[in-house]
């Protein structure tokens, strides 16, 4: 079972650090969606990709156990409508953060697959600047971040 919490945040970044600190090691994982100005609906996706095209950008931080005793490196999602980004394009949203672009899909968005002694600092970060810059409807400055801890 999960429990799920919800936090807006904006400059103050730090009760969203400690919400991605608390999923680590495989204990869950947290969504980060820009609050925007009009009512829009957040994407989804289903088998196929997509469900449709317009929507609020989603970046999702899923973290792993151990495995054998080893720190697992977790993955970042970014649900978003602009298509293939390509490498040029991910390397400024990356921002030289360590993250390996596992997937640039048109349909499933992107990828990463990030090191297990990242800073949650540098998560959020990452996030952030992703949903900001592919979110394609007026934001309000503000996030909001959904973690879901695993009992």
């Amino acid at each position: 079972m999960t429990t799920p919490t919800s936090i807006s945040f904006s400059n103050d970044r730090t009760e969203a650090i400690g919400a991605i600190e608390s999923v680590a090691a495989g204990r869950g994982w947290c969504n980060v969606v820009p609050n925007v100005v009009d009512d829009v609906d957040e994407l989804k996706v289903n088998f196929l990709g997509l469900r449709k095209l317009e929507g609020v950008t989603v970046a999702t931080f899923v973290s792993r156990p151990a495995r054998h005793g080893t720190a697992q490196p977790s993955s970042l999602g970014v649900l978003h409508t602009r298509g293939r980004l390509g490498r040029a394009r991910i390397a400024e949203l990356v921002d030289g953060a360590p993250f390996r672009l596992t997937q640039d899909h048109n349909q499933r968005g992107l990828l990463l697959e990030v090191p297990a002694d990242t800073p949650a600092a540098l998560v959020l970060d990452v996030m952030c600047r992703c949903t900001t810059a592919l979110c394609d409807v007026a934001m309000t400055g503000t996030w909001r971040l959904d973690r879901y801890l695993r009992d």
